[in-house]
């Protein structure tokens, strides 16, 4: 009986852990997706319009409005991403002159790495400048 027990408890305990890495994984794509290609106009103006009863001139105009923010909302993300990536390759730049060169190429394969991870989490994002450009650089 015990060993049963013990069998209902695995497969549950792998259920859990499956099912919140799919959640998690979902939850990523789905957020890198939005930044990608920007917040999508057409569901949220049918949320909105099944919400809030909008009418049909209502709709009309929301649209207007949402298409409008769209790019104004992506366009500050390039910024931000842009901005972001300047600041983190000056911060491994820094760390770089610190080490010492043994360390210094554990270091650069570390960030290529954590480089290469991320790009298949952001597939869309801004074209980046590896560590090794920056590192190699100085």
């Amino acid at each position: 009986m015990r060993t049963i027990w013990n069998y209902v408890l695995l497969a549950f305990c792998a259920g859990l852990l499956l099912g919140a890495w799919i959640g998690v994984y979902h939850e990523r794509t789905v957020f890198h997706q939005f930044w990608a290609h920007g917040p999508d106009t057409q569901k949220i103006l049918a949320r909105l319009s099944e919400k809030l009863n909008l009418t049909p001139q209502q709709e009309q105009e929301v649209q207007l409005v949402l298409e409008a923010k769209r790019e104004k909302i992506l366009s500050l993300h390039r910024q931000m991403i842009s901005q972001f990536e300047e600041l983190r390759l000056s911060m491994r730049a820094d760390m770089a002159k610190i080490l010492t060169p043994d360390q210094e190429a554990k270091f650069t394969r570390m960030t290529q790495e954590w480089d290469k991870r991320h790009h298949l989490i952001l597939p869309n994002s801004q074209a980046r400048v590896s560590s090794t450009t920056v590192l190699s650089s100085q």
